[in-house]
């Protein structure tokens, strides 16, 4: 694995499908603003799409069936998600829409509860397709022992915080795409390297859990690259 290699993995889109899906679902649905900030919410609490979709047909749904995936688990025991659902409110939607900068917006999100660096790169990936912002000034930090490092690792060589800036400026440009898709694919590759995942793993995911979930109506918004 390469840069090549990686600008053509991140390109094909495999890696972004479901941030990718959560912007198309907002249009196809015509979802008004609030509507709109509320469901990728929704999908960064639990990191499942058809959770976020029955959140936002009834917030009142029973806890029970919903789907906490990965490392958000952690919001669905001991009384988070309660907590995560009771602070949302229109003021945290008007302070977003104000930030002219991804690095304003990532110090925002970060302030809410329950939100570390992960569920902010989450929300804000799926927002950012839904509204670009004026300047993607985000730097990410050298953390490496991080996937996206050990990503950038892999394919640049990047070694530290100079060379992370400059590889991360390099992909920005090469795939005209934002820090927070950079960021995803990143973490991507370290995944493939360990033999944990595949180009096409999410993707191949995502329609499962559409099926799994009974809404295979929405697996027409499905789309790769």
């Amino acid at each position: 694995m390469n840069l090549e290699w990686y600008i053509g993995y991140h390109m094909r889109g495999d890696a972004s499908v479901e941030e990718r899906f959560a912007a198309d679902f907002v249009r196809e649905s015509g979802l008004g603003a609030w509507d709109s900030f509320r469901f990728l919410y929704y999908y960064a609490l639990t990191y499942s799409l058809p959770s976020a979709i029955r959140l936002l047909q009834n917030p009142a749904v029973p806890r029970k069936i919903l789907v906490f995936r990965t490392d958000r688990r952690y919001v669905g025991i001991c009384g988070r998600f309660e907590k995560c659902m009771k602070a949302l409110n229109k003021d945290m939607q008007a302070s977003l829409y104000a930030c002219r900068t991804t690095a304003e917006q990532y110090r925002l999100v970060t302030k809410w509860y329950y939100f570390g660096r992960y569920a902010a790169y989450l929300f804000l990936e799926c927002f950012y397709k839904l509204r670009p912002c004026l300047v993607d000034d985000l730097c990410m930090e050298w953390l490496p022992k991080e996937n996206y490092a050990k990503g950038a690792a892999i394919v640049s060589g990047c070694r530290d915080q100079r060379t992370l800036d400059a590889f991360i400026d390099l992909a920005k440009r090469r795939t005209g795409d934002n820090v927070f898709s950079i960021e995803t694919s990143l973490c991507a590759v370290e995944k493939i390297r360990k033999g944990t995942r595949w180009d096409g793993f999410y993707t191949e995911r995502f329609l499962r859990e559409l099926q799994d979930a009974g809404m295979s109506k929405y697996m027409g918004l499905v789309s790769c690259g």
